[in-house]
């Protein structure tokens, strides 16, 4: 019976070695195997904009500042860039903003270490809505750029 309460106890410590701060218990480390890891699934952000707008608010450049961090730690990384907008404006008018803001994005990433050219970016313009809407509606949850480091 001793010896099992033993048990009980040295699992315990083990266990409360592996909890992280935030009370989360945790794996430890694996050793190395030499097989390779398996690919690490994508991450993505959201970050949005004011109306007619490319200019990033301060939450959104610490969410910014988050995905390079998130980019340095995965090897051989890519990020995709996608901008978006509201229906507000003609479609024309939507795409050149959507890639405006993509292009402004970008722009963060590389001050905050994203080498340029691991950066691709696109615009889908009022296509594909977080939000779908009616024509000339202003939904700022449309007016976004999303971020994908795979």
């Amino acid at each position: 019976m001793l010896g099992r309460i033993s048990v009980l106890i040295v699992a315990a410590c083990a266990l409360g070695a592996c909890e992280s701060q935030s009370g989360a218990v945790v794996a430890p480390p694996i050793a190395k195997t030499g097989t390779a890891m398996p690919e690490q699934a994508p991450v993505s952000y959201q970050v949005f904009f004011p109306l007619g707008s490319t200019q990033l608010g301060e939450q959104d450049r610490t969410t910014l500042a988050a995905a390079a961090g998130v980019y340095k730690t995965k090897a051989n990384a890519r990020v995709t860039v996608t901008g978006y907008t509201d229906t507000v404006g003609s479609p024309a008018l939507n795409m050149q903003l959507a890639q405006a803001r993509a292009g402004a994005v970008k722009n963060v990433l590389v001050q905050n270490g994203v080498p340029a050219g691991s950066i691709t970016t696109s615009a889908s313009g009022e296509g594909d809505p977080l939000v779908p809407t009616a024509a000339q509606t202003n939904e700022s949850r449309n007016r976004r750029v999303v971020v994908v480091i795979q």
